[in-house]
């Protein structure tokens, strides 16, 4: 065996094993998480359980979605103002913040300035869709949590599988 063929060899193991470990390492989004975590600065402030996010106060909203894929759809979004989540972590997390940083397991992320978020009745973490858990991505849902903006005419930053709110 030449020392091309070895090098082929070589490489080509490398790739598998570099394969393998990333397949291994990256989060998997079936694997659902009913967990919310709140991060100011890059600290992590809190994890909120989906019971800790139902016991914060609720409003249920109509909402029309227009979207490319699913065409035009009204739902019943049941949540929670994203302000009431964030203040409930920390009273004072978004003195001096310039920002809100929504992420979602799909890695799709949103900016929102602290303006917008302090509004009242505009964006809202919501849990249930017509008075049903949203589901996970592997059942066909939007969840555990997303993000609506009531203000959005066309809902580009509505946040689907959101797992972070990031404060900066």
């Amino acid at each position: 065996m030449n020392i091309n063929n070895r090098l082929v060899y070589w490489s080509i193991g490398l790739l598998i094993v570099m394969a393998v470990a990333l397949i291994y390492l990256m989060p998997s989004m079936d694997e659902q998480s009913d967990s919310l975590t709140i991060i100011k600065k890059g600290q992590q402030v809190k994890i909120f359980t989906m019971e800790e996010i139902k016991a914060l106060p609720a409003v249920t909203r109509q909402v029309t979605i227009r979207s490319a894929s699913e065409g035009i759809n009204t739902y019943n979004f049941t949540g929670t103002p994203v302000r009431e989540v964030l203040i409930k972590a920390d009273e004072e997390i978004l003195q001096g913040s310039k920002e809100v940083t929504v992420k979602g397991m799909d890695y799709f992320t949103v900016v929102f300035a602290c303006e917008e978020i302090m509004e009242d009745d505009n964006v809202l973490l919501v849990y249930a869709q017509d008075d049903q858990p949203l589901g996970d991505r592997s059942s066909g849902g939007t969840g555990p949590f997303r993000i609506i903006i009531l203000r959005d005419q066309f809902g580009m930053r509505a946040v689907k599988y959101v797992d972070t709110l990031e404060v900066n």
